[in-house]
């Protein structure tokens, strides 16, 4: 019994900061699929999120920080523009590992 309650105020805790974690804002919506596909995809966003912590064993906070080290850039040559990813840094390339995603390639895209 002691283990529902506790699963139950964690489940309470994750909805009371899932919006800030993530970063989302208030949406009002009032047409009953969109209510359902908003609650859905921020289900969807706290699995994520909850899976991430798991595998990482640390906090979303840390993981998005050493995550947002991956950058994209967008570079013009004679031959036109291609996407390069920049090296991922050390922290960032331990998630991708625990979360068993590979590194980005170099050149995501040419157009």
């Amino acid at each position: 019994m002691a283990l529902g309650y506790k699963q139950l105020m964690r489940v309470e805790q994750a909805w009371r900061t899932l919006k800030s974690g993530l970063g989302m804002r208030p949406v009002f919506h009032w047409a009953p699929h969109r209510i359902h596909a908003h609650i859905s995809l921020t289900v969807l966003a706290l699995l994520l999120e909850r899976v991430a912590e798991r595998e990482c064993e640390d906090t979303w906070r840390n993981i998005r920080d050493d995550l947002e080290q991956i950058k994209l850039a967008q570079l013009w040559g004679p031959h036109g523009a291609i996407w390069q990813v920049g090296q991922p840094r050390e922290g960032a390339r331990k998630r991708l590992k625990s979360l068993r995603i590979d590194n980005p390639p170099l050149i995501v895209d040419h157009a």
